[in-house]
């Protein structure tokens, strides 16, 4: 009985590693989610042993064909936080190799939500030639609420922010499952 079990824990890790994951920075977030019929070519990840239902880190390429503003892109985004979210604040910083605009901000649920928690931010959007605008977005939510909330929220920014910035959003596998079409958006 031991020795299927650990033949099955063999079997379910090689197939968690085997799924095409992105890197930010020293963080891996595998593929979770890539819906095939949404408007905005869409793919989500998630860390190992994360899921939708209480996650901690997520990040998100979207693509879409006929936009090519990133700053109106990420205007509008900014304006949509705050009007869905009242409470919300965010600021706009900019990569000093790249120029590109990055957006900052932080979020809560609705009181209508039954899960507390804080959600943080930061998205990035580029025109891509001959795939249309995309946008890169990494989040993390804190279920812990109150006078912790700031300094952990400050710690992950002072991490994630430069590997944000570098973060390319390339898929990559396992060595033992390379597969060269699953190379996706830029």
């Amino acid at each position: 009985m031991k020795r299927l079990f650990t033949v099955l824990f063999a079997v379910v890790a090689v197939g968690l590693q085997a799924a095409p994951f992105i890197s930010i920075g020293d963080l891996k977030l595998y593929q979770a989610y890539a819906p095939s019929d949404s408007k905005a070519q869409l793919r989500e990840y998630l860390p190992l042993g994360e899921n939708f239902e209480h996650w901690n880190r997520l990040a998100s390429v979207r693509v879409f064909k006929d936009l090519k503003n990133p700053k109106a892109y990420l205007l509008t985004a900014a304006a949509g936080v705050t009007k869905s979210h009242p409470a919300a604040r965010y600021q706009f910083l900019v990569n000093d190799k790249t120029k590109e605009l990055i957006l900052d901000f932080m979020t809560f649920p609705p009181d209508s939500t039954k899960e507390r928690f804080a959600e943080w931010n930061l998205m990035r959007a580029k025109v891509v030639e001959g795939v249309g605008l995309v946008v890169y977005q990494y989040a993390m939510r804190v279920y812990v609420i109150g006078k912790e909330t700031g300094p952990i929220i400050t710690a992950e920014r002072k991490k994630m922010v430069g590997p944000f910035q570098e973060a390319s959003f390339e898929e990559e596998s396992a060595p033992h499952t390379a597969d060269p079409t699953s190379a996706i958006l830029p």
